[in-house]
């Protein structure tokens, strides 16, 4: 009983600390900005693959999408095979919430869990797999994260930030929330895409969880405490795609009829906490501080060929950082959208237009889409006048002009600036 409540500890422990990682790694990107903190995008396993197959066929990674979110992945799909789902089970952070306010939902008073019918329900479970699929498919055939304004995780780590463009995205996550009040993690079993993902993985995973019949009375205890709503009391073996290898029905069990089983063999629930600790805390406290761990480029604007893309600056860009790597002095910006002289420079983009109530041509407030606009146009400006000194200009006709109707046939040509037709035919 000892090593159950500790091995019940364990895993809400594991959770708790993840979710207190993310908020701050989030925070700090807000707070920071991308140029000294990369986005949450940047840890999460999901990155890898939404970025898959544009890394695989074009050979870069999606924007906000980086090392990190393949090394990630690599961590917890080698640790399936021996754990099974176990990223969905300890170190889901929007899945630990889901639990917590389930949690206090039958303490505020919805005891009873609000359930889908059973029929409905077996199928509804694919469709996450659909929503996998699209997802992976826009993802590569436009070339960025097409479900990042629409996740509610993502939306979450933004704490109302971003609202526009997520107000989709928002609107979700108020919907899991308050779903999880009354109901076992409707997102984790019907939409999630990771989850779908590992759902995949899990087929290749060696860890069952069998139940001895000859002991289980059959009190559906373990139906009732399990998040993802599985039926495990009349089951042999439990290998369904949806377990996600919390061992909450194990530990719950008055009979201690279930448990954890690996390539045919028996482990005990201390041993799979060791495993946990072998195979995936470890290699995530070591993974940082190699050398193949990144969770950005080195900027976010200039691409690895020296070309500006002004599509990739960002709101949390400061001024000071885009006109070093843009080249397009203060004057230019100062000029073109009113910049007072003592601007300050280290202020980010997206606080420029309140900060000091400036408004575009438009009279809406400054924002950074009208920074990029004034780049564009300078670069613009910029390599025409440099075509322009770069052009050289053939001499005079030194033999005479000539017209010709066609000028290949009495052996001519035409000068450079195409204003004359010279004989060449001496």
């Amino acid at each position: 009983m000892k090593i159950l409540k500790r091995n019940i500890s364990t895993r809400f422990i594991s959770q708790l600390f993840v979710v207190v990682t993310v908020v701050l790694l989030a925070l700090t990107h807000q707070f920071f900005g991308i140029e000294k903190a990369a986005p949450i995008d940047a840890y999460c396993p999901f990155g890898a693959v939404e970025s898959f197959f544009t890394l695989l066929f074009k050979g870069e990674f999606l924007k906000r999408i980086f090392t990190s979110s393949f090394i990630l992945m690599g961590i917890f799909l080698f640790a399936n095979f021996f754990l099974g789902r176990i990223f969905c089970g300890y170190f889901c952070p929007l899945g630990a919430i889901q639990e917590w306010l389930r949690a206090l939902g039958r303490k505020i008073g919805f005891k009873k869990d609000f359930e889908i019918p059973k029929e409905l329900d077996r199928y509804l479970r694919y469709l996450k797999y659909l929503i996998l699929l699209i997802i992976v498919y826009y993802s590569f055939y436009l070339g960025d994260l097409v479900f990042r304004n629409y996740d509610p995780y993502t939306s979450l780590m933004h704490f109302g930030g971003e609202f526009k463009e997520k107000i989709v995205g928002y609107l979700i996550l108020m919907l899991v929330l308050f779903s999880a009040l009354f109901s076992k993690s409707l997102w984790c079993r019907y939409f999630c895409p990771l989850g779908a993902f590992f759902g995949i993985m899990k087929k290749l995973s060696f860890l069952k969880i069998e139940r001895n019949s000859k002991s289980c009375i059959s009190c559906g205890i373990c139906d009732k405490t399990c998040p993802a709503n599985l039926e495990i009391k009349t089951a042999k073996i439990v290998k369904n795609a949806d377990c996600i290898s919390c061992g909450k029905c194990i530990g719950d069990c008055p009979k201690s009829s279930l448990g954890y089983t690996t390539m045919g063999k028996k482990i005990s629930r201390n041993l799979f906490l060791k495993l946990i600790i072998m195979l995936v805390v470890i290699p995530l406290i070591i993974a940082p501080f190699t050398p193949f761990w990144k969770t950005k480029p080195e900027s976010n604007i200039v691409n690895i060929k020296g070309e500006v893309n002004t599509a990739d600056i960002r709101g949390s860009n400061t001024l000071n950082y885009v006109i070093k790597t843009t080249k397009v002095p203060l004057s230019e910006f100062q000029k073109k959208l009113a910049l007072p002289k003592d601007v300050d420079t280290s202020l980010k983009l997206k606080l420029i237009g309140p900060e000091y109530g400036l408004k575009n041509k438009e009279g809406a407030v400054l924002e950074t889409e009208d920074f990029r606009k004034v780049i564009d146009g300078y670069i613009i400006e910029e390599k025409a006048g440099e075509d322009r000194s770069m052009k050289k200009y053939e001499p005079d006709c030194v033999f005479g002009e000539v017209e010709c109707e066609f000028p290949g046939d009495c052996a001519s040509y035409i000068d450079v600036n195409k204003d004359r037709v010279c004989d060449h035919s001496q």
